[in-house]
C-alpha cells in the first residue's frame, strides 16, 4: 500500500470536471484508489465518492493506492494534481 498526501492546488476545488478526470484517471488502474479527508473514505473510481470529497483549492487529502499496479496509479493521480487537473 502506498500513501501520498496531495493538496489541491486548482482554484475551483474539485468539481464535477475535476471528478470525471480523477474517475477516469483512477479506472486506468486495477489497484484500490481511496481518498480520506474529514476522517471519512472516498472511492476516487466512482464520481459520487470524488463530488462528495469535496475538497477546496488549498486542502489536503490523502490517498492511499493499494495493488499491483499501486506505484503507477500513485504517479499519475499525482500528476493530476500538480498540473492542477488542467486548469488554472
Amino acid at each position: 500500500m502506498l500513501i501520498q498526501e496531495l493538496t489541491v492546488l486548482n482554484e475551483l476545488g474539485i468539481h464535477a470536471r475535476v471528478a470525471s478526470r480523477l474517475v477516469r484517471c483512477a479506472n486506468n488502474f486495477k489497484s484500490s484508489v481511496i481518498a480520506k479527508k474529514g476522517g471519512k473514505e472516498y472511492d476516487l473510481k466512482n464520481v459520487i465518492g470524488i463530488m462528495t470529497l469535496n475538497a477546496k483549492c488549498g486542502e489536503s487529502v490523502t490517498i492511499e493506492f493499494d495493488g499491483e499496479d499501486e506505484k503507477e496509479a500513485a504517479e499519475a493521480v499525482k500528476d493530476l494534481f500538480e498540473i492542477k487537473f488542467g486548469e488554472k
